[in-house]
């Protein structure tokens, strides 16, 4: 139901050019009357939109500029943005950030494309700020580690590497583990996977573990042996509340870790001179040699891991 508006002592030259108005259009003098209010305050309107946009717009981007700033590198300014999209002047995209002006959504999606994010979060506000992908390792460890190793480049994209390699896990019973890469050019990547480093799995969990362990000691060494592009391999423990924010991607995952437990467990648990270090979690002992006995129960995988130990698999 549309609501009604009873409008009293109209002039009545106004009224006749209103009549007027209604005749050349075709309307009735009621519907002229409604076009005509329409067209008054509309523009109004859409001028509030565009001004509550821009502000909307400029507080996603302080929100890109505050979290690519946790970042272990040179703190952004608004002039640094604009350098790096190509942009003539800094005030331009300073205006963009106090919400004076917007930017067209070509201008976001060079925002996006530059610092590794959605674009569709930084135009829209839809999604999240990071992608979050779920992934599930081959079980060859040596195409795992080519995985791991491997950015993806995306044609029309500058070529990036992966230097930063982040195994996360839960401070869980169960145990859950994410995965975050991050390239030459600062840009993260993050996984959830299947895997559950814990005692708390079957079978299949058991499968997977084994592989996973062998993945693990191939992609050691190859990191130790200097072979590739790694700077850094870190495993992290984190509380669920940071292992949450991981995974709905709207943190960088620099402020998720700096806040977890940095801890070398992803290296100690297929080691056997390293695995009774120390016990990171509740099942530490238990799980390590329950996986480590499976291996050895199993001939391919006990011959692989033979292998990748002579340097036979690289």
């Amino acid at each position: 139901m549309f609501d009604k508006l009873a409008v009293r002592n109209i002039p009545k030259h106004v009224f006749s050019a209103l009549e007027s108005l209604a005749i050349a259009h075709d309307r009735s003098t009621e519907a002229e009357a409604r076009h005509a209010i329409r067209a008054w305050v509309e523009p109004t309107l859409l001028s509030h939109e565009r001004n509550a946009r821009s502000a909307i717009v400029a507080e996603r981007l302080g929100r890109l500029l505050e979290q690519l700033n946790e970042r272990p590198c040179e703190k952004l300014k608004p002039s640094h943005i604009a350098l790096a999209i190509g942009e003539p002047k800094a005030k331009d995209v300073e205006d963009w950030f106090l919400g004076l002006e917007e930017p067209t959504f070509a201008q976001l999606e060079s925002i996006a494309t530059t610092y590794g994010v959605q674009p569709k979060w930084l135009q829209h506000g839809d999604s999240s700020i990071f992608k979050v992908d779920s992934k599930m390792l081959p079980s060859n460890p040596a195409e795992a580690v080519d995985w791991l190793l491997s950015w993806g480049n995306t044609k029309g994209q500058p070529a990036a590497t992966v230097t930063d390699i982040y195994f996360v896990r839960e401070m869980t019973q169960t145990g859950a583990m994410a995965i975050v890469k991050r390239s030459s050019l600062g840009h993260y990547k993050i996984y959830t996977t299947t895997y559950h480093i814990s005692e708390e799995i079957g079978a299949g969990g058991e499968s997977n573990l084994r592989s996973l362990f062998l993945t693990w000691e191939l992609l050691y060494k190859r990191y130790a042996n200097g072979k590739t592009d790694l700077r850094l391999v870190e495993s992290y423990l984190a509380h669920p509340q940071e292992y949450r924010l991981l995974y709905e991607g709207n943190t960088v995952p620099d402020l998720v870790l700096k806040k977890s437990t940095a801890a070398k467990w992803w290296e100690d648990i297929w080691h056997e001179k390293m695995q009774a270090s120390r016990e990171y979690w509740p099942g530490w002992t238990s799980l390590y040699q329950r996986i480590s006995r499976s291996i050895e129960l199993t001939p391919d995988l006990e011959t692989l891991r033979k292998k990748i130990r002579a340097g036979e698999v690289t």
